[in-house]
């Protein structure tokens, strides 16, 4: 279903500057006038963001991975359907910091499950939307954790610098089979000339929908 809307998502691993300039993003539209909603995955509604903290709690880390993905997708559904599509509806620019290509890229490369079951899940969740833009912000993981001070004590950080090595070979391995909808950043670069990618980006995109 197209919308008039359009839909932008920041992706990529932790400690990459996504947060940064989804941030940032919102900032520039809002000084274009133009009407956003922004959001966090998992998060956005009050059950979504309960989710969030139930799935960084280290105290079920050991929970399964199914458990896991399910949660994943359980918040998505409820954001997508409730604050989403009525924005995409009402001709709204949708920022999300991480989609289902995070879920992807942690779950299936990451935690080795089943790629096809998670995609799968991740497009009945997602009510079939794809991106307009997915701005992947690339950086190594070792990179990662040295701009950060280490990891941060929550399930997806103390997993290893191994499993972060997985999901960016995930994140990758969806840019290149996406190429008209991912832009990769090198987010090792200085935060202006990435910020510009971005901006030009967009605009290039929203003026061929004609606004």
């Amino acid at each position: 279903m197209k919308y008039s809307g359009m839909l932008i998502t920041f992706e990529g691993g932790d400690g990459s500057g996504k947060s940064t300039h989804a941030e940032l993003f919102k900032n520039y539209l809002s000084g274009r006038g133009l009407e956003f909603f922004a959001t966090r995955e998992p998060g956005g509604t009050d059950y979504s963001e309960a989710v969030r903290a139930l799935s960084k709690d280290v105290r079920f880390s050991n929970k399964s991975l199914i458990s896991e993905l399910l949660l994943f997708e359980s918040a998505r559904a409820d954001i997508v359907e409730k604050r989403v599509i009525p924005a995409l509806e009402e001709g709204k620019v949708v920022i999300m910091d991480r989609f289902y290509d995070s879920t992807t890229a942690y779950q299936a490369f990451g935690r080795g499950m089943d790629r096809k079951v998670v995609e799968s899940l991740n497009m009945l969740a997602a009510h079939n939307l794809v991106p307009d833009i997915t701005f992947y912000m690339r950086i190594s993981p070792s990179d990662a954790f040295a701009r950060k001070g280490g990891a941060d004590n929550d399930v997806m950080e103390t997993a290893g610098l191994d499993f972060h090595d997985r999901v960016l070979l995930g994140f990758d391995t969806l840019a290149t089979e996406n190429p008209d909808r991912f832009v990769i950043l090198d987010t090792t670069q200085k935060m202006a000339d990435v910020f510009a990618k971005i901006q030009a980006t967009f605009e290039e995109r929203w003026s061929k929908k004609g606004r």
